[in-house]
Formats: C-alpha cells, structure tokens, sequence
C-alpha cells in the first residue's frame, strides 16, 4: 500500500492501524474484484496454471511454464505470471513486456536468473513517499518577456507607444538581466517605462534602456500619437496611404 502527502510530520492516517487495516481491507477486495474481472475477459490457462505450470499469454495466446521479462531480464515461472496478473513480479512490467522466449539474448534466456520478488505485493507496511507538488513559479526568458512586453503596454498611452511596446526588442541574458530597446520612432526619447521597470523590480531583475533603428510596420509613426484607439488610428492611416494611391488590392 502507497501513501502520498506533502508534509512527513507523522499525521498522515496512514499511520493509524485501525486505519490502515481498514484500508488494506478495501484493497485487498479490490484486488479480488480486478482478478475475477480479468479472469472472465482472459483465457481461463492464463490465470490458471496446469500441472507443469505452463499458462497462456492473455494477448500473444503462446503456452509456457517459463517466460520473460524484458525490462530486468528476469525468468517467471508460469504460476509467478498468472498470480501476479502478468505483471512481472520483479518490476512490475506490463504484460505487453512479458515473452516465453528472451529474444534479445543470444542464448534464449538460458543464463538469466529467476526474477527476484519485490517484496511490496504482501507487505502491509505503508510506502509513505512525500510529494510537493505546490505549484512553482519558473522564470525563463519567455516568461520574463512576456512580463515585460506587457508592462510596456501599460506604459503606453497611444497607438504609437502600443507599437512601440510591441515591436520593442527584449533580451534576457543569462543572469536574468534584461535588455530593452525601443524603436526611436514610436516610443519617445525622453518616456520611461515606469511600469516596466516596476515589473522588472519585482522579479528582482536589472534593465537596460536603449533606443534602436529600425523598419517600423506603418508609414508616419506620428499619426499614433494622435489617438489611443486602434480603429481611430486605422482608418487616419487608410486615409494617408489613399493619398498616394498606395491602398492595396485597390481600395480607396
């Protein structure tokens, strides 16, 4: 039986006998109830050894008193298999890794060991693992810029600074110090980005600010400026193209 807790201060009911007994009880008839389950899909010779201990293989119908695991390399008996559900006993393998013949070894499985029991299936004593899984907060460079890129959208207060925000360059280094540059044309020269730099404060980064050159997505940059709405910049920029005839697909 197997306990999961995030805490080993020795609370867990687990450790309660009346507890436990009342649950390996339980199990021990879930176990009962999941056999004579199987025992009606599958063959009746795959649970049920004959004299010489031979079984078949529920999915492969081959017949045998020995077979193979193919993760630990462990030779089964046939009435080992059929107690254990076709799960090697060792390792625990599914019946889909369980042969009558060791394939991958040259001489057929002939030097390979009987499988060494794990000694769980029968004990009653809890396997009592501690997990935390509280949910943990990792910091790579995508994320980091995400963070930022949003920040910078909050510091914009027009389209030409929501442009700016989107087209500016982020580099996070090694040592989750951050670069930022800031297209000359759409963010003002003289604008810090308070906000950026208070997300960045947070996670305890250090910021670099710099303005750069380059291809920016739209003809003058200053008509951004004019307005906080998308629409509203949208058409005042279909209205300065239309006046040098550079519309696409000919549309005025």
């Amino acid at each position: 039986m197997r306990s999961i807790a995030v805490e080993n201060d020795g609370n867990c009911p687990v450790f309660h006998p009346e507890f436990l007994e009342k649950a390996l009880s339980l199990a021990r008839d879930r176990v009962d109830r999941v056999r004579g389950k199987i025992s009606t899909d599958w063959p009746r010779r795959s649970t049920k050894p004959d004299h010489e201990g031979v079984v078949r293989h529920p999915l492969w119908c081959d017949d045998s008193a020995v077979w193979f695991c193919l993760h630990c390399d462990g030779k089964i008996t046939g009435a080992q298999i059929a107690q254990n559900l076709w799960h090697c006993p060792g390792c625990g393998a599914p019946p889909l890794d369980i042969f009558n013949t060791a394939f991958w070894c040259e001489d057929d499985g002939k030097s390979l060991s009987p499988v060494k029991m794990d000694g769980t299936k029968d004990n009653d004593k809890p396997d009592f693992r501690v997990v935390d899984d509280r949910p943990k907060l990792d910091l790579n460079a995508e994320k980091i810029t995400l963070l930022i890129r949003s920040a910078l959208l909050d510091d914009a207060t027009n389209i030409s600074e929501k442009l700016g925000a989107l087209h500016a360059e982020i580099t996070v280094d090694d040592d989750n110090g951050v670069w930022v540059s800031l297209e000359e044309n759409l963010w003002p020269h003289d604008k810090e980005p308070v906000q950026a730099l208070v997300v960045a404060a947070q996670l305890g980064l250090g910021v670099e600010l710099e303005k750069m050159w380059s291809s920016i997505p739209f003809h003058w940059p200053g008509l951004g400026e004019l307005t906080a709405s998308t629409s509203e910049y949208t058409q005042m920029m279909l209205e300065a193209y239309a006046k040098y005839d550079s519309l696409p697909n000919g549309k005025t």
